[in-house]
């Protein structure tokens, strides 16, 4: 669609194009990016865009949250940068990721692209385990045959699937990466692991140290992460002195023979046994400390959710699922983190008097119950904070409970939400994990709307209603409150003729990328401090000055257009940075005619750069004279 196509542009242009994009992908909620340059980024732009929930880094990771509708988004942006998601740029200017970070942002990478698969068979399992424990379905029939198969191959095959986005995030050849998960899942190999033959260790090249141990690799994550990893350098390092003429065939044979033998001695089974030591640690933690794991866990979700973190745990998850048959730590307690923000977001919807705001807090409620929690995070519950604060509590506690009775999830769900109450239920058959499932579900939307209800919040006034600017104030009054609001009072630093910032020649100001405000033509040869603060900005040219006012507030004083040209020429400074200043004190003198004769626009910007702290900022008059000290601008809380 037109809106889609129109916000992945903005959003492309506001990464720094095409050329900035090293790598982007998408999950459930967010375009994801790897840049080569993150100085490029515009995040306030980006976060005023129309469609736009949010924007962030995660360590070195840029994330635009954009809500359920991202694939849509981001079935627009790929063709902008390249059917593999990465640009044309070339390297990163000069960023080095951290370990943690690094880590992090490779393990979204490889996991995102497969979350639809592991989403829809995980929760077809759900459903086959619920409909047993119902007795609608045969556990020995055809068809719980047939469809057990379609729910068991993604996990099964494991290892293929991880092969190619592993491959893809690395930048290798991804159909060479499917000949390592090939091999590693051979009958020959797992015929052996699973005791159908007598084959107990293999050998190679006639080397008898080389003891290449029999194990079955169905299902695993790690091995072949780590040997996709290995196979990148050794086919770069290969095809770097093999001629062009014979590169196509024997660069991939000589890998083969170079990766494949190292992967079945040494990184299969470090890859295994680094899996198995991950899943002890979080099965003993919530067998030996399960409230106090569950407390910590549940409570901080939403903060690991929104730094992508929970990718971090999805390989120990689908460890946990495939080896002992159960999730105990990662899905129960989304399910539970996730259901609280959507009953603290519908206690928003229910006390709120702004119409606005009870509209999405209904619909982002009702796509939290649903598992996709972003809407209501950044929408509704940080937007009033308290209520995201009373459903930290509640998945806390209810985490707490799940930590101490062992709540478990048989399957992976993709989104933890209703719809994965399922993958709680147990393949035996047995009923209590479902009614503790559906009794989680109730309690998780029940306690945050509750708390939200009795202890209320900050409410966010109508559009209109919010602060109607006051049509005088004292000539040092610079903070007014009225009910729940607060407004800032900004003064003219100069005397002159208004001009409404869209009539501005320069489209920075005149789009308000900067910012929203109002400009001025002067007719005297000074500006004044507007509010009283500190000098944050004063560029060696003199023609602007940046202000962080008392209450909060950044205020940018722009003379004329372009004149930074103008190189400090017909300015003079009488502050520095870091200089105390107080309402009304004289800060730059500059020759306007002079300016003018150089061909230069002397209008004059007073811009809020920190606009969108503030629910709006109106002017007092859109035109006519102003003086120096008068009420020009009201920023309203």
């Amino acid at each position: 669609m037109a809106k889609y196509k129109e916000l992945a542009e903005k959003v492309l242009e506001n990464v720094g194009g095409s050329g900035n994009v090293d790598q982007a992908w998408h999950c459930i909620t967010r375009l994801r990016f790897n840049l080569h340059d993150k100085e490029q980024v515009k995040i306030e732009d980006i976060k005023k865009l129309d469609g736009v929930l949010g924007a962030q880094f995660s360590g070195d990771q840029f994330q635009v949250i954009v809500g359920n509708k991202v694939s849509d988004v981001y079935a627009e942006l790929e063709p902008m940068v390249g059917s593999d998601g990465s640009g044309s740029g070339g390297e990163k200017k000069g960023q080095r990721q951290g370990i943690v970070s690094a880590t992090m942002d490779f393990i979204s990478g490889v996991f995102t692209p497969i979350l639809p698969a592991l989403a829809g068979a995980g929760l077809l399992k759900g459903f086959l385990a619920l409909f047993v424990t119902l007795g609608w379905l045969n556990n020995e029939g055809d068809t719980w045959a047939i469809l057990n198969a379609i729910g068991d191959s993604v996990f099964y095959f494991l290892p293929f699937f991880l092969a190619v986005s592993a491959a893809r995030k690395v930048r290798t050849n991804e159909y060479l990466a499917l000949v390592l998960a090939g091999t590693m899942m051979y009958p020959t190999f797992i015929d052996a692991a699973n005791g159908l033959t007598d084959v107990t260790s293999f050998s190679i090249y006639g080397l008898n140290f080389i003891s290449i141990p029999v194990l079955n690799y169905s299902s695993s994550v790690i091995p072949i992460i780590l040997a996709v990893l290995l196979l990148k350098y050794v086919y770069n390092f290969v095809k770097k002195f093999m001629p062009s003429a014979i590169s196509l065939m024997f660069s991939p044979m000589i890998t083969f023979l170079i990766v494949v033998p190292i992967t079945l001695w040494i990184i299969g089974p470090l890859g295994t046994n680094i899996g198995a030591g991950l899943s002890q640690v979080f099965v003993w933690l919530f067998d030996v400390a399960g409230p106090v794991a569950g407390l910590l866990l549940g409570g901080f979700m939403p903060l690991i959710i929104m730094t992508g973190m929970h990718y971090a745990f999805a390989p120990i998850a689908i460890q946990n699922i495939n080896t002992i048959g159960n999730d105990s730590f990662l899905q129960p307690m989304m399910f539970i983190s996730n259901l609280a923000q959507a009953g603290a977001a519908f206690g928003v919807a229910v006390r709120s008097k702004n119409k606005a705001l009870k509209q999405l807090a209904v619909s982002s409620g009702i796509s939290a119950t649903i598992g996709i929690t972003e809407p209501a995070m950044y929408g509704v519950n940080m937007k009033v904070k308290k209520p995201f604060i009373y459903a930290m509590i509640s998945s806390g506690i209810l985490g707490a409970f799940a930590g101490w009775y062992g709540f478990k999830a048989f399957a992976l769900g993709g989104l933890v939400g209703v719809f994965a109450i399922p993958v709680f239920a147990d393949p035996s058959g047995a009923v209590g994990p479902i009614v503790v499932a559906l009794i989680l579900f109730v309690l998780s939307l029940v306690l945050p709307f509750i708390l939200t209800m009795i202890f209320g919040f900050e409410d966010v006034p109508e559009e209109g209603k919010a602060a109607e600017a006051p049509k005088a104030t004292e000539e040092k009054k610079t903070q007014a409150t009225s009910g729940t609001q607060t407004q800032t009072v900004v003064q003219s630093p100069l005397k002159g003729e208004l001009v409404p910032l869209k009539d501005v020649s320069d489209p920075t100001f005149a789009q308000e990328i900067m910012g929203k405000g109002m400009a001025i033509e002067p007719s005297e040869n000074h500006i004044v401090a507007p509010v009283s603060g500190t000098v944050m900005v004063l560029p060696d040219s003199k023609h602007a000055i940046g202000i962080k006012g008392d209450n909060g507030e950044e205020i940018l004083i722009h003379i004329g257009i372009d004149t930074v040209s103008l190189k400090g020429e017909h300015f003079n400074a009488l502050v520095k940075v870091d200089d105390r200043i107080e309402v009304g004190q004289k800060l730059i003198e500059f020759d306007r005619e002079a300016i003018k004769a150089a061909g230069i626009q002397t209008v004059t910007m007073i811009i809020v750069t920190n606009t969108p702290d503030y629910l709006d900022v109106l002017s007092i008059n859109d035109s006519g004279p102003v003086f120096e000290g008068e009420q020009l601008l009201t920023l309203v809380r």
